[in-house]
């Protein structure tokens, strides 16, 4: 038995939900279901709680925060790294945080590459918004991995679902609180998000509201206008509630003068088994459960992170309970084998030992058979750095002379300050701080040209503190050092 896997969607005054179970190479997807919260209820904790009740009780949980608590931002970063990304993004971020950057919570996720860049969607949210999603989904009973977006996770579905055709597309998820759009280029690579605070709650079955129909038409022509392109326009794919309400389709049809698609147009059978007859208001469900595909998951960005961090599991664990019997069995026969193979060692080394302390009594003197090789090491080591510091017969000449090829090799003038520098055996060592990562290239290319140093490696660079200032480590080897040190 796989991972039943349940995506969340909060939106307004009802909660949606698909369950999917995973194999090793599978996504069987279970079902959806739809909640409504009750007229006495404060939110929508006991609209969850009935969901599960309905679907069972998942072992991972995936949520979305409804668009409108959340900003979203394309950045273009020149590096893929996502260590590195996880530094910078919130400092990227923060000229746009109406907030001090220690009230948001960031998230983020790669959608793709513009030249030598990474592009990312960063994503941020009050954290008092995050604790209150989180509370309420706990009231619930849930403890959700990921707590995600709707609307990018959908693009993402839909752009590794277009069969090959190679069209810019603009996804408009209408739901009762909200409108999400997101405009996804040729390639497949979200170019801009959006969200508008209408949608068509109180309209189910009807047009939408003058005002609301205005403020989500004027939002398309406004991202449309922003970002098109000589090409060809995008084509609008409808989503959400709205899908299935034909007056409201030929409603925005008509206001933009363009043809309306929905998801069932486009092929999913490659992503899940299982029940394909899923209504199209739980595309959004759907996308966030191929975060968690066996194969190729789709990358969501993520606001469980840092203080945030998931660090439990929701639901049973009795489908692993075999697993888990079975690791068990292997850990103790490991465990056993690594006893006896101890024993034997142990035996090994005190023979060893004393063959050394033996060999060693001339240089020695009556010493503790038992200590008489980490006495003799001792000796060796020392002897090894006196030679080295008097640039002795270890390959390379003695820490000043580096240091003096490194003085002639870096030119004077460059805009670099090293506060650490270690010359050792191991090789040299120098931290500091430059005012671009162009002048770290160029500190990297004037050591290549010291006759002492090997091969020059930059270990770090990134901003540091001082935005104005990228601080770098940077090692290098020691020609002709350390391969005859043993």
């Amino acid at each position: 038995m796989g991972q039943r896997i349940l995506a969340l969607e909060l939106a307004g005054d009802q909660v949606r939900g698909a369950m999917a179970e995973s194999t090793w190479n599978t996504l069987e997807l279970v079902g959806a279901w739809q909640q409504q919260r009750g007229a006495d209820e404060p939110d929508l904790a006991a609209a969850i709680a009935r969901l599960v009740v309905v679907a069972g009780q998942p072992d991972l949980v995936v949520s979305a925060l409804p668009g409108e608590y959340v900003a979203k931002r394309l950045l273009a970063l020149p590096f893929r790294d996502r260590r590195r990304l996880q530094q910078v993004v919130p400092f990227a971020l923060e000229e746009h945080l109406p907030f001090p950057v220690d009230d948001a919570a960031v998230a983020f996720a790669r959608v793709g590459r513009d030249d030598d860049k990474t592009l990312v969607i960063a994503a941020f949210a009050r954290k008092r918004d995050l604790v209150s999603h989180l509370e309420m989904l706990g009231r619930a009973g849930l403890d959700p991995h990921t707590v995600t977006l709707g609307a990018l996770a959908l693009a993402g579905l839909l752009a590794r679902a277009r069969n090959g055709h190679a069209t810019a597309h603009l996804v408009l998820d209408i739901d009762h609180a909200s409108t999400s759009m997101v405009l996804i280029d040729a390639s497949g690579t979200p170019r801009a998000m959006r969200t508008v605070g209408q949608g068509i709650s109180g309209h189910n079955g009807k047009p939408l509201a003058p005002l609301a129909a205005a403020a989500i038409v004027g939002a398309v022509r406004q991202t449309l206008l922003a970002h098109g392109s000589e090409g060809e326009a995008p084509e609008l794919v409808l989503t959400g509630p709205a899908a299935a309400t034909p007056a409201l389709r030929e409603q925005i049809g008509n206001a933009l003068a363009v043809p309306i698609h929905d998801v069932d147009e486009f092929d999913c059978s490659s992503f899940f088994t299982g029940d394909r007859s899923v209504s199209l208001r739980f595309a959004a469900c759907l996308a966030m459960l191929l975060g968690e595909a066996p194969n190729k998951p789709l990358e969501l960005l993520n606001f469980r992170a840092g203080e945030f961090a998931y660090h439990g599991r929701t639901g049973v664990t009795a489908p692993l309970r075999l697993s888990a019997a079975l690791a068990a069995t292997a850990v103790g026969m490991a465990l056993l084998h690594f006893i006896l193979s101890l024993s034997i060692g142990a035996r090994q080394l005190h023979l060893l030992d004393d063959h050394i302390a033996a060999i060693a009594a001339p240089a020695l003197g009556n010493a503790d058979p038992s200590t008489a090789k980490a006495a003799l090491n001792e000796k060796i080591l020392v002897m090894r750095k006196r030679l080295n510091l008097m640039g002795g017969n270890l390959g390379h000449g003695s820490p000043l002379d580096v240091l003096l090829d490194l003085s002639r090799a870096v030119p004077a003038g460059l805009p670099m300050q090293v506060n650490d520098l270690t010359i050792d055996d191991g090789g040299l060592k120098i931290e500091g701080t430059a005012d671009s990562f162009a002048t770290v290239d160029q500190v990297k290319k004037a050591l290549e040209r010291a006759a002492d140093l090997g091969v020059i490696q930059v270990d770090h660079a990134a901003a540091g503190a001082d935005p104005s200032k990228i601080e770098f480590r940077l090692s290098a080897s020691l020609k002709g050092g350390g391969s005859d040190a043993d």
